[in-house]
């Protein structure tokens, strides 16, 4: 009989960022008001009864955190912040590891640990739940421990969030693999202390959305300068020829660089630079990869909290299964290329005000 996965101490990244002008609306995002509450009181009440969390942990202004979102209220502790995202989320996880129950526990640096942001609200304890259940399939899928697991969504979690006249939505931008269009979420469940490669993690979550041509480059020089680097760097350019390609209708072109972005190729790839086992999760729950980015993505989500929160709730997770679907054969990968099915839309938005 299977062991059930344990409950995970999670960390929430609420960090104030360096630059003002990346705020929304003059405020940390963590702050946003959304309907009756904060942006981070929803990812705490989610938290919070996500069966598969222990404790939590929330990193950023610690007197403002304090102000607003009292640790009484949904039981989490507060970790002042200490600069960038990686050292954030470094600080929190030492806070939480040296309080731990057993900080002494040979086991300690195979202790996985829960990480989100504090700007994705459509989170519900289901997809938490979900993103945790499926890391450990993949894991025993594998057959030895992963250190690192990003959450990614495809584009069937993200199509109910497209926007359907009258109502607004939102559509971003994809990386094209082989098989799927997939992009990052904002769920992580990582070993921190069997990762040596910390900084290409830096790197990559500041060069994360490869929308800017120089923040492209960046992360190309950061992956040279590393173990693995250059078929890094290749896979980093060959994102970014597809969309070039797509947007000058080469479709024939696009469809041959897409052929050399296989998931696993990519997983190995990654496992180099950070020197630890890197592994790809996709959750069906879109709403992880909705974060708020700016005043638009705010508005929006705003509008649709109510209905899309619900869809969240209601959505009925696939089986745990490795994101390219099974890697030997050329037929098993046909099929994970084959059709996918149609996407359920969320209901009309509902008044939260």
């Amino acid at each position: 009989m299977t062991e059930p996965a344990p409950k995970l101490d999670a960390i929430v990244l609420s960090g104030t960022h360096l630059d003002r002008r990346k705020l929304v609306s003059g405020l940390n995002k963590a702050f946003l008001p959304l309907g009756p509450q904060a942006c981070l009181d929803y990812i705490l009440e989610a938290l919070s009864r996500a069966r598969r969390v222990g404790r939590v942990f929330v990193v950023g202004p610690e007197e403002e955190l304090r102000r607003r979102i009292p640790p009484e209220r949904w039981g989490h502790r507060i970790v002042p912040e200490a600069g960038r995202m990686l050292d954030n989320a470094w600080k929190a996880f030492r806070a939480a590891e040296e309080s731990a129950p057993d900080p002494a526990s040979p086991e300690r640096p195979d202790r996985p640990y829960l990480f989100l942001t504090s700007d994705i609200p459509l989170v519900v304890p289901e997809a938490i739940d979900d993103f945790v259940d499926r890391c450990f399939a993949r894991e025993a899928e594998i057959g030895e421990m992963v250190d690192f697991f990003p959450g990614v969504a495809d584009e069937i979690a993200l199509a109910p969030f497209y926007p359907r006249p009258p109502r607004r939505g939102i559509r971003r931008p994809y990386m094209e693999t082989k098989c799927r269009r997939l992009r990052l979420a904002n769920i992580y469940m990582a070993r921190p202390r069997r990762i040596k490669n910390l900084e290409i993690l830096q790197q990559g979550f500041s060069a994360r959305k490869l929308t800017e041509w120089k923040s492209v480059m960046r992360l190309i020089g950061a992956f040279l300068a590393n173990p693995g680097g250059i078929r890094g760097a290749c896979h980093v350019a060959s994102f970014q020829a597809v969309t070039v390609l797509d947007r000058a209708r080469m479709t024939w072109l696009s469809v041959l660089v897409k052929k050399t972005l296989h998931l696993p190729v990519i997983e190995r790839s990654a496992s180099m630079m950070l020197g630890c086992r890197f592994a790809a999760v996709v959750t069906p729950y879109g709403g992880l990869s909705l974060d708020i980015d700016d005043e638009s993505d705010y508005e929006i989500i705003r509008e649709n909290l109510v209905s899309w929160r619900e869809h969240q709730r209601t959505l009925l997770p696939e089986p745990a299964l490795s994101p390219d679907g099974p890697e030997p054969g050329e037929e098993a990968a046909g099929r994970a290329c084959g059709p996918a099915p149609s996407p359920t839309a969320p209901a009309s938005p509902k008044s939260d005000s």
